[in-house]
């Protein structure tokens, strides 16, 4: 196993520590990242059926991490709303998130700088068509 996958365990097991499912915390940074909005933009987000949203909803409801208003336009609509519960719950996760892996720790600084500079380069917007992109000492595969 790498260590992204490790990390990414651990990562878990933090998460799950905090008494949330992986779904769960998907579904509360959604909302969190997200405007108030009512409950079927999760599902339609998330690929999934309506009613298995509203069983994480109630379970992060239950805990206090989101809240549901009745909308203004239709009364049938539930808005959902994250807490500030919930808002810290989102920090402490994405905190989990950010804290780099030990073997990442201990990488010498040169191959630290290196991983910036081809983070960089894959962050940028892609060449303009017709340019030329600088070698890279790597052939390429064709397909």
């Amino acid at each position: 196993m790498g260590a992204g996958q490790r990390h990414l365990e651990t990562v878990t097991t933090e998460i799950e520590g905090m008494g949330l499912s992986r779904v769960m915390a998907q579904f509360l940074g959604a909302v969190c990242q997200s405007p108030p909005g009512p409950t079927n933009q999760l599902a339609t987000r998330f690929g999934v059926d309506p009613g298995w949203v509203t069983d994480i909803v109630d379970r992060l409801e239950a805990r206090g991490q989101l809240v549901r208003r009745p909308s203004t336009e239709d009364r049938r609509v539930k808005i959902l709303e994250v807490t500030d519960t919930g808002r810290e719950t989102v920090r402490q996760m994405e905190a989990l998130f950010a804290t780099p892996p030990p073997e990442l720790l201990d990488a010498p600084r040169e191959d630290l700088l290196a991983l910036v500079r081809i983070a960089e380069r894959l962050a940028g917007p892609p060449p303009a068509s017709g340019t030329t992109q600088p070698a890279t000492g790597r052939a390429r595969m064709s397909t």
